[in-house]
């Protein structure tokens, strides 16, 4: 269901110019700039406001995101000033709709990168979870650094209930555009910031062939490890060579999480070496 048919309206945007934009409560600003004429909010299950839309002279209806953020003072303000009617729906649909909102615009403006999908792959990283997590069906299973999706579709053949993010629009345009990423389940967020966008703890998260990690590039690789074992139970990682993951294992480590590493042999090039925290 889109953003607009839960408002009753056939047109609507959002002022967020991008997703990862809807942490910052500053992007209230750009709703309160103007006055409004009438408003609509929407409310999840526990009646949390979500989405708050008003409308100008002309109709135009536009909205702000306040899953991830508390609202401001001064858009609560604002709406007091005139009439509003109230709308709801559950926390998931919501989440997914907004989402899928916004992906629709990274593919509209965003030159797709190269489909770099290996069926080699695809069978490898089938092979590795079955060995490791097995079939894992309780909770959110996060892709973390998804590229074109590989990872989250094997997830999602296996029953998995998975939520994909990277800080690459080419590769998430290219993995939507293939069908192996799902709109209402991807976000285009820098990986060191995925708690803000994570309600509850996922049960899983897997980043598969993370790096390549490098002396100059480590401190951010480190900040987006410890972001997905903060937002996770459980990690899976995946590097290239046994250096990257015997980084990675520390970086775990560091967050409380036991893990270990082994050498897979159902890749030799991408997923070589695992890191696997119970």
């Amino acid at each position: 269901m889109k953003i607009a048919q839960m408002l009753e309206l056939e047109s609507f945007s959002l002022v967020e110019p991008v997703f990862s934009d809807l942490i910052y409560q500053e992007m209230d600003d750009l709703m309160t700039e103007e006055t409004g004429k009438a408003g609509k909010i929407l409310v999840d299950e526990d009646d949390n406001p979500a989405v708050f839309a008003k409308t100008d002279e002309r109709g135009v209806w536009t909205g702000c995101v306040t899953l991830y953020r508390e609202p401001s003072l001064a858009l609560i303000d604002l709406f007091e000033h005139f009439d509003w009617d109230m709308y709801q729906e559950d926390n998931e649909t919501i989440h997914n709709a907004i989402r899928e909102y916004y992906n629709k615009q990274l593919c509209d403006s965003t030159l797709p990168g190269a489909d770099d999908l290996n069926p080699v792959r695809v069978q490898s990283i089938d092979t590795l979870l079955r060995k490791t997590v097995g079939t894992e069906t309780d909770g959110v299973c996060l892709d973390c650094c998804c590229g074109t999706g590989v990872g989250f579709m094997v997830m999602k053949n296996q029953g998995m209930n998975p939520l994909a993010y990277d800080n690459d629009e080419s590769l998430l345009a290219r993995g939507i555009i293939s069908g192996r990423l799902i709109p209402e389940r991807t976000m285009w967020i820098d990986g060191r910031m995925i708690n803000p966008f994570m309600k509850s703890m996922a049960s899983l998260a897997c980043g598969f062939m993370v790096g390549e990690i490098h002396s100059f590039n480590a401190p951010v690789w480190q900040e987006i490890i410890t972001a997905a074992c903060t937002a996770s139970e459980r990690v899976l990682f995946t590097t290239g060579t046994e250096l990257e993951i015997k980084q990675v294992r520390s970086w775990v480590s560091d967050t409380g999480k036991k893990a270990e590493i082994f050498e897979s042999d159902a890749d030799p090039i991408y997923d070589r070496w695992v890191c696997y925290s119970e």
